[in-house]
């Protein structure tokens, strides 16, 4: 394990459902040997509920309520929190980050105990489409987004511009892997 004294960096990959965002920070984080927290296996762990059933409820309703996403974003800041007080130096956190007073959350907690960067993950309305579709056929997606959701989500969903206090990447998620983690890369190593 890193030593307590090394600064940590956290990696926010946020967006709405279907933006790419898990994929890309489950990739990116292996890639560096970085704890990864993906909000909807958290949600389904505090539910007490198999990582790949589906919960086909309407936007912001059950395992999806306002309530149950405080509690699974201020798990994920805990164990975030947790980790970097044990000496891990990289985490990713994967989830929607949809409002500012997520995301400013986090900046109050992890200033000056680590770098915070936010990967703000977008793209074209069809190429979400075409990921939901391929999610449906997924048995062992854990994601439960869909169309309807993503229309709910975007309604209320703040774009970050800037983020106060950390730094900000718009990436649009439609390009090739190998790309995508590069552009983090050079993003988070200042390159």
């Amino acid at each position: 394990m890193p030593g307590k004294t090394a600064k940590s960096i956290i990696v926010v990959f946020l967006g709405l459902t279907g933006s790419g965002k898990s994929y890309l920070a489950q990739r990116w984080a292996a890639a560096r040997g970085y704890l990864c927290y993906n909000s909807d296996q958290i949600r389904k762990e505090l539910a007490g509920v198999a990582p790949d059933s589906r919960h086909h409820v309407p936007f912001n309703e059950g395992l999806y309520s306002p309530e149950m996403t405080r509690r699974t974003y201020g798990e994920m800041l805990k164990r975030a929190a947790e980790a970097i007080a044990e000496g891990d130096t990289g985490i990713v956190l994967d989830g929607s980050y949809g409002g500012e007073e997520q995301r400013q959350q986090l900046v109050d907690e992890f200033s000056g105990r680590g770098l915070l960067f936010f990967v703000h993950c977008h793209c074209a309305e069809s190429v979400i489409k075409d990921r939901f579709q391929l999610r449906a056929l997924d048995s062992k997606a854990v994601s439960d987004g869909r169309w309807e959701i993503y229309q709910g989500q975007k309604k209320v969903f703040v774009v970050p511009t800037q983020v106060a206090g950390a730094s900000l990447l718009n990436l649009d998620t439609d390009d090739r892997l190998e790309a995508l983690l590069a552009r983090v890369d050079d993003f988070v190593d200042g390159g």
